[in-house]
Order: C-alpha cells, then sequence, then structure tokens
C-alpha cells in the first residue's frame, strides 16, 4: 500500500507542478524571497566586514613590527640582534599576511556570489509586473557582470588591481622581497645589490602568483555558478 501511495504521488508530480501557482503561492514564494534578499544583503555586510578587520588586524600587526624593528634597529645599531629579530618577525607577519589575503579573497567572491543571488530575486520581482520593471534602478542580471555592474564596476581584468585583496597582495610581495633581501644580506658573503635583485625577484614573483590566484578564482566562480538571466552581449 504504503508503495502505492508513494507511486500515484510521483505519477501526479509532473501534473501539479504544470499548474498556474495560487495566490497563496506566490505569496509564499514572494515572502520567502523577501526574507532571503535580506538575508543574502546581512550576509554581504557580514563579509565586508570581516575583510576590513582582517585587512586592519594585518595593517596593525606589519606597522607594529616596523615600529618594533626601528627600535631594536636603534638599540643594537643594527647589529646581530636586529637581524635576529628581523628575521623571526617577518616572516610571522607575512605568513599573517598570506592567510588574510586569502580570506579576504574569499569572502569578495561570497560578497559577488550573494550579489548575484539578490540580482536573481530583483529579476523575479521585475516579473510580477513587467510595466513597473523601469522603478528599479539596480540591475537584475545574475552573471558576475551584473552584479559588478550594480556596484558601479567592470568586469574586466584591470578591476583586480583595485580590490581589497590586491593591496594585501601587494603588501605581502614587499613584505616577502624584503624578508629575503634581509635574509640574504644577513649571510655577508654576497654584495648588497645581489641581495636587493633577490628580494626584487622574489617579491614580483609573491605578487604575480596573488594575482594568479586571484584571476583563477574568480574565472572559478563564473564557470562553476550558472546565470539564469545573464547579461546580454555587448
Amino acid at each position: 500500500m504504503a508503495g502505492t501511495t508513494f507511486g500515484a504521488r510521483l505519477q501526479l508530480q509532473p501534473f501539479v507542478a504544470n499548474q498556474a501557482p495560487r495566490d497563496g503561492d506566490r505569496q509564499a514564494v514572494l515572502l520567502a524571497l523577501t526574507t532571503e534578499h535580506f538575508t543574502l544583503q546581512t550576509a554581504r555586510a557580514v563579509t565586508v566586514n570581516d575583510s576590513n578587520g582582517r585587512t586592519a588586524l594585518y595593517l596593525g600587526a606589519l606597522s607594529s613590527s616596523l615600529v618594533a624593528l626601528a627600535l631594536v634597529a636603534q638599540q643594537s645599531t643594527l647589529g646581530r640582534v636586529f637581524w635576529v629579530f628581523a628575521l623571526t618577525v617577518l616572516p610571522a607577519v607575512l605568513f599573517l599576511g598570506l592567510v588574510t589575503y586569502v580570506r579576504v579573497l574569499q569572502s569578495s567572491i561570497e560578497d559577488i556570489i550573494y550579489a548575484r543571488a539578490i540580482n536573481r530575486i530583483r529579476h523575479y520581482y521585475t516579473e510580477l509586473d513587467p510595466s513597473k520593471a523601469g522603478y528599479f534602478l539596480l540591475s537584475g542580471r545574475d552573471d558576475a557582470r551584473g552584479a559588478l555592474q550594480n556596484m558601479c564596476l567592470r568586469d574586466t581584468w584591470t578591476q583586480f588591481l583595485f580590490t581589497l585583496p590586491s593591496a594585501v597582495a601587494v603588501l605581502n610581495g614587499l613584505l616577502g622581497g624584503v624578508t629575503v633581501a634581509l635574509a640574504v644580506a644577513f649571510t655577508g658573503r654576497v654584495a648588497p645589490m645581489l641581495g636587493t635583485v633577490a628580494g626584487a625577484g622574489l617579491g614580483s614573483a609573491v605578487l604575480a602568483g596573488h594575482v594568479a590566484y586571484q584571476v583563477h578564482r574568480f574565472n572559478h566562480m563564473k564557470a562553476t555558478v550558472a546565470a539564469l538571466f545573464p547579461s546580454p552581449p555587448g
């Protein structure tokens, strides 16, 4: 009997799904989407606050470390104590910068996904009464281009240069290059110019790796999160 009832339900599903939604069902869907819209907007605020907090923590640790290095340099007159202190503190701060970069990048991607979800809901709002769609100033396109357009941003690779992860990436590149230059200079077996070149090379490599990873993550997000209402070409 149970199997017969379950089979009957399966046979009725296509018929029920094809029926026009009742007013009560439409109101329930609208209420659910309104609640989801509010939840997504709150989640976007949380991701922005999290990114700002982590970046501020990283900048505070970096600034404090530089001040401490200056004080140690004055006391030890760039002696062995300074080199040991610098090569102990700077790698730790660099590790903090790396994990900060990864998390800030994740938060940026989450923010765009939430923005795309909001645009999808906004598109449903415009479908309720297409004649009133002109009252919605922001786009209802749920692809990355539509989400960025609502933020007055362009979906181009140059836009990556103006993001918070890119700012952290530049700091990590500089910090990595300085750490390597100090480590090479600490050996005392090479010319100072070689240490500078080694630091510049590693810093550039770290920055390039950050940017490549950032582009890869954003492209992966675009490829895995399908858009139901993409922006028109052009």
